[in-house]
């Protein structure tokens, strides 16, 4: 696959516009990959070979699946990063845009290489990252305009942000912006940065509407072990709203006024790549739609469900057409009547 000239110009250069922005309902912060798939046996020990018989490249990055998502369920979307100015980036950027996510303040940067993903998967489905973040932790804060946030709804942003400068300080300043206009903020943590970016995590804890993380994560933060003491831990470090991961066993939710454990959907589990981000996307898309909480979950969980029956992520991550599909086949459910009324609008 080749790239003409004209397919490798940057979308924007820094600090000049050339694109007519629609305002976003959602902005999403955080990083652009390419995710190389190779499908294995068991994991190799350590000195040990292991043979791929597939591999395939997807776009990814945490952040850039759950716009996808979004995009795939109508809403507006707009996402926030960094790529190179190479083939890689022509992938990733073709995917938010052909999904609907607005890339106009997409910066891409010749002098790096667009994020890679190398991801052994094994035959349960499950799988192991490889990161090489690349271009995305040079995006800075001089790229964070104000006009993009003037009529969103929702700031989301991926704990992977806290790791590197000027990152880090660009996320920074995406977070000031929006507390400023009183735009509520989501943070899906990831496994790494609850190792290493403890300090800033904590930090930004009491600013945030909507947390998303697995209890790995919530065990390196606040030393717990039981969801209930998570759940309670961060409701007490001022987080609006939690929201637990627990894989193909679903989801615990809370608030300040009830907690909810809704259990996973069953599924025929090819990969759980974008799993966790299909999440996301459902709980960021229920609280747009002021659903309940057990209905944000229960979509979040048919989402997350819906996203491991695929192999990769990216493009191929469900939007509302699957979501209606299983639905219509399932409705004896009665919390989907609710979640309905907002997807057939």
């Amino acid at each position: 696959m080749s790239a003409s000239p004209e397919d490798v110009l940057p979308l924007i250069q820094r600090k000049e516009k050339t694109h007519k922005l629609i305002m976003p309902t959602a902005i999403l912060f955080g990083d652009i990959n390419i995710d190389i798939l190779m499908s294995i046996g068991p994991y190799p020990k350590k000195g040990e070979d292991a043979m791929a018989n597939r591999i395939t490249l997807r776009p990814g990055g945490s952040v850039a699946n759950t716009a996808i998502v979004l995009g795939k369920l109508a809403v507006e979307t707009m996402m926030i990063g960094c790529t190179g100015v190479d083939i890689w980036a022509d992938l990733a950027i073709d995917a938010l845009q052909s999904s609907g996510v607005n890339t106009d303040f997409v910066v891409r940067d010749s002098k790096y290489t667009t994020g890679l993903i190398f991801i052994p998967v094994t035959s349960d489905g499950e799988r192991t990252m490889f990161s090489y973040r690349g271009a995305n932790i040079h995006l800075d804060p001089a790229d964070i305009s104000r006009a993009i946030f003037e009529d969103a709804e929702i700031l989301h942003i991926s704990g992977y942000n806290f790791l590197d400068s000027p990152q880090r300080e660009a996320t920074w300043r995406a977070i000031e912006i929006a507390q400023e206009k009183t735009i509520p903020i989501s943070l899906d943590i990831g496994v790494e940065p609850a190792q290493k970016a403890v300090n800033a995590l904590m930090s930004v804890l009491p600013d945030l509407s909507l947390l998303v993380l697995g209890m790995n994560e919530a065990g390196r933060l606040l030393g717990v072990k039981t969801k209930e003491d998570a759940i309670k831990g961060f409701l007490a470090e001022g987080v609006r709203t939690v929201a637990i991961k627990m894989g193909p066993d679903g989801c615990a939710l809370a608030n300040a006024e009830c907690t909810y454990e809704l259990p996973g959907i069953d599924m025929k589990t090819v990969d759980t790549t974008g799993a966790g981000d299909a999440f996301c996307g459902g709980m960021l898309f229920g609280m747009l739609n002021d659903l309940s909480l057990p209905a944000c979950g229960s979509l979040a969980n048919l989402l997350g469900g819906l996203a491991t029956t695929v192999w990769g992520a990216g493009p191929l991550l469900p939007g509302v057409n699957e979501v209606l599909e299983y639905i219509k086949g399932h409705e004896q459910v009665n919390i989907w009547d609710e979640i309905l009324e907002k997807l057939e609008r």
